[in-house]
């Protein structure tokens, strides 16, 4: 009896040894939702969190021309595509039909909802701004300012966008 004891606690012993060894599989990038600290070994699971925000939406808004002033604004398209050129958290995004033109405005992740999109000049335009997302709604709050040349001298016109957009489904 004692004999068959003592093997079984061996092979227990032996068991539990082997598991203890074993590497932790899981996602072992500290910029995806799914990052698991104790993953010793990535098993090619890691969603990174900048993919939540990727793809087409289709948005509505208002936009703020002055004190007290919004004009609503239909039909807008939003693209947003990843860019890991400008990092881990990168995401490039496109908003048709807001100026006369496509703009590619640099944006970056700041936390698990939450993007930024970057102090930046296009053309006459400097845009900035935030956003996030829940599920599929997304909410981009922005400032555009242009310099205009006036008979009176040169002065800025500030607008703000306000955008709630849903991303289309994939199918």
């Amino acid at each position: 009896m004692s004999k068959n004891l003592l093997i079984l606690l061996f092979s227990v012993s032996c068991i539990a040894i082997l598991i203890g060894c074993q590497e932790k599989r899981g996602c072992t990038d500290q910029y995806s939702d799914n990052y698991d600290p104790e993953a010793t070994q990535d098993d090619d699971t890691c969603e990174p969190t900048r993919m939540k925000f990727v793809g087409e939406y289709e948005a509505n808004g208002t936009i703020e021309t002055g004190i007290d002033t919004l004009v609503a604004y239909d039909q807008i398209a939003v693209n947003i595509v990843d860019s890991t050129a400008v990092g881990q958290t990168g995401l490039i995004i496109g908003i048709s039909n807001f100026d006369a033109q496509l703009y590619a405005l640099s944006a970056v992740v700041v936390g698990t909802y939450n993007f930024e999109v970057i102090t930046q000049s296009l053309g006459a335009y400097t845009y900035w701004g935030s956003g996030n997302i829940n599920g599929r709604v997304m909410e981009i709050n922005m400032t555009r300012t242009e310099e205009i040349e006036g008979p009176n001298g040169t002065y800025t016109e500030t607008i703000g966008l306000n955008l709630y957009a849903i991303k289309e489904i994939e199918e």
